[in-house]
């Protein structure tokens, strides 16, 4: 008997262990989700000069521009003559001639407080031929999260999901604490780098745990709840960081709303399908019974039996140990891992650039990443409802496609900025659905056997997208445009390469290798 089987006829798809399972996985998502993203405001660059006249802090100082023009040079940016905010006059009660040049900031800069009181960048001077330090904290968290997805992936397969779950949140709530108190920049970056390795070990592994005790006609909706807990992540990191204006509360607060979620340690079961697979058919036989007590159901003895034959009859789990090696070991598995791999660098490139990018647009900055979070939520609702419809393959590929034209537009459009910020956000949402639908579908493609070790690689590599994102926002100091067409030729190309990848709509989870090829 297969394990679809056995929910369908006995278990049932969609009990109350099956709900209470799921709900665990879900309450795993924002915490996770606001952890990504919350290098937006932590690391917020507001606007700054040079400090002219030697003060040893800005700290309670007003930002004024009054007297730029005898002290601060006017620079031609995107068309349009501002202040300077790296250069100043060699002496700053002149003008520019030919005897008074000008010079980079000495004394170190002033910074405008209106809507950050402290930020990283703030603290540490991350500005200016020093604002390349600020994309390498994002981009050491991405590193940490895809070795994490490697790692904590092999783990899950050989360990089981319930025990790498509950160590991966004790030490994300850990780092995460840590991280408020650090003295300095370089062990705040390699703080958040280990915090990202255990981020993202938590929530695919507890992912994929609840999608593993669900029944087939319910798996898209409880992988869509999964996912979407990411926007509401970013939707809770808008308010707290609107209320918490300096970094280390905002980060300190971020960890301690994680401190209920350790009574996983208690609570969180052992998927049964995974127990299955290794053999453990004692401990399987315990989590069903305590499955069937919840559901308030009877499962026969002669079925535990025919559940077990049937994993004593599969020679592949039985006889030969799985290694990542088996992800790209047969041709069909490797086809889905390659493809998947590369969809994943495109899509998260753009996703966590355009995130980034929605402070910088014109407005308000909580007001633009809430308005771009709530944009998601509900777009991804309507990409659950496409999915059960038309299938997992044309609404993903679909709303790349849409994300990569929203973002071509915004740069050819660059100088309408009302215009421009408006397809962005656009972009910003479609990609969201993009993200948050393959993450869904992401497990449906690899069997049992390899399922978090395929997502864990699969989103390793979505990391070197990832890590690109904060560079590829600096490719505007070349050419104002170049940001959103490249994250625009990025969103289209993963949207084709989806093509390549099986659809999934209404079928069973593959158990096996064999099962794929």
């Amino acid at each position: 008997m297969e394990w679809d089987d056995l929910l369908r006829k006995h278990l049932g798809e969609f009990g109350r262990f099956q709900k209470f399972t799921s709900l665990l996985a879900i309450l795993v998502g924002p915490t996770v989700g606001l952890t990504y993203v919350a290098m937006t405001f932590l690391a917020a660059t507001p606007e700054h000069h040079c400090r002219v006249f030697g003060n040893t802090s800005s700290v309670g100082r007003r930002y004024s521009t009054e007297g730029h023009n005898l002290s601060i040079p006017l620079e031609n940016i995107g068309g349009t003559w501002k202040y300077s905010s790296c250069l100043m006059y060699k002496n700053s009660n002149g003008t520019a001639t030919s005897s008074n040049g000008t010079t980079s900031c000495t004394h170190g800069w002033e910074y405008d407080r209106t809507i950050y009181q402290s930020t990283i960048v703030t603290e540490y001077d991350l500005v200016c031929w020093r604002s390349w330090l600020k994309g390498l904290g994002q981009s050491t968290f991405m590193a940490g999260v895809g070795v994490g997805g490697i790692f904590f992936g092999i783990i899950s397969d050989r360990f089981g999901r319930r025990p790498t779950t509950v160590f991966c949140l004790i030490l994300h709530l850990a780092l995460s604490t840590g991280a408020s108190f650090t003295p300095d920049y370089v062990s705040f970056i390699v703080l958040r780098a280990l915090d990202g390795a255990a981020a993202n070990g938590l929530f695919f592994t507890a992912f994929v745990l609840a999608l593993e005790v669900v029944g087939p006609s319910k798996r898209n909706a409880v992988g869509m709840a999964v996912s979407l807990t990411f926007a509401i992540g970013f939707f809770i990191l808008s308010v707290l960081a609107y209320f918490l204006r300096t970094w280390r509360n905002l980060q300190l607060v971020q960890a301690l709303i994680m401190y209920p979620l350790l009574c996983y340690w208690w609570v969180l079961p052992e998927s049964p399908r995974w127990l299955v697979s290794k053999h453990r058919f004692t401990a399987a036989k315990d989590v069903l019974q305590r499955a069937a007590r919840m559901n308030k159901v009877t499962i026969p003895d002669e079925v535990s039996h025919l559940l077990v034959k049937s994993a004593e009859s599969n020679e592949n789990t039985k006889k030969f140990t799985i290694t990542i090696i088996d992800l790209v070991r047969t041709p069909r598995m490797r086809k889905i891992t390659l493809t998947m791999c590369f969809v994943w660098m495109f899509i998260s490139g753009v996703y966590f650039g355009l995130i980034v990018g929605t402070t910088d647009l014109a407005g308000d900055p909580y007001v633009n990443f809430a308005l771009g979070a709530a944009l998601e939520i509900g777009l991804a609702i309507l990409g659950w409802a496409g999915m059960e419809r038309w299938g997992r393959k044309p609404v993903i590929a679909g709303s790349a496609l849409m994300a990569g034209t929203g973002c071509l537009v915004s740069a050819a459009t660059m100088e309408l900025p009302t215009v421009s910020r408006n397809f962005a956000l656009v972009g910003r949402a479609a990609i969201g659905l993009t993200f948050n639908c393959f993450i869904a579908y992401s497990p449906e493609v690899f069997p049992t056997v390899v399922r978090s070790m395929g997502i864990g690689v699969a989103t390793a590599f979505s990391r070197m997208g990832s890590i690109s994102a904060p560079f590829v926002t600096l490719l505007g100091d070349v050419w104002l445009p170049l940001p959103m067409v490249t994250f625009g030729v990025a969103a289209c190309a993963g949207g084709l390469a989806v093509f390549l990848l099986p659809e999934t709509l209404g079928v069973p989870l593959p158990e096996t290798i064999a099962d794929v090829e």
